[in-house]
């Protein structure tokens, strides 16, 4: 009798251990990511890299949608797909949190405005290559807001290294 139930126990720990390891973990939450929240990272993130590692700004392409002088600069996560010269790497893939921003400034050096990728996967409104794309004036309003899913940046970063376009557009 003692082994029978000692045998009874066992089984049901058994069984509910393996309940236990193959029941999935729930789903991760969906969220939104606001223009204001992808300003106040654009303010305190730090910036651990720079495209072709220099901070001097370089000339925008005339006709593209980012004209002016330029600066990119990647966060941490972001930084890991870089290579030795602070370019992105060939089949690069950004993990979730990578942050790019690149910032134009007008002839004269003053900012005129920011344009971001965020990635995350669970962002209701992320777009292509779940990246969350906004532009955001120097003050932080938007004049392409993340709610927009990346609709006007998606198609032409598209044919860029995981959506990015520095490697391309200014090799």
């Amino acid at each position: 009798m003692k082994s029978t139930l000692l045998f009874a126990l066992t089984l049901l720990i058994l069984i509910g251990c393996k309940d236990e390891e193959t029941t999935a973990p729930p789903a991760a939450t969906s969220v939104t990511v606001t223009d204001a929240q992808l300003y106040q990272l654009t303010m305190s993130t730090h910036k651990a890299a720079f495209y072709k590692n220099s901070t001097d700004t370089i000339p925008g392409n005339s006709g593209a949608a980012h004209a002016g002088k330029v600066l990119v600069w990647y966060n941490a996560k972001a930084k890991e797909q870089l290579d030795a010269q602070g370019k992105v790497k060939s089949g690069a893939s950004f993990a979730d949190s990578s942050l790019i921003v690149k910032e134009i400034f007008n002839s004269s050096g003053t900012k005129l405005y920011y344009a971001i990728m965020f990635k995350l996967s669970n962002a209701s409104n992320k777009g292509a290559g779940d990246w969350v794309w906004s532009e955001l004036n120097a003050d932080g309003s938007a004049f392409i807001s993340a709610a927009d899913k990346g609709a006007i940046c998606g198609p032409c970063h598209s044919t860029g290294i995981a959506y990015t376009r520095m490697n391309d557009t200014h090799p």
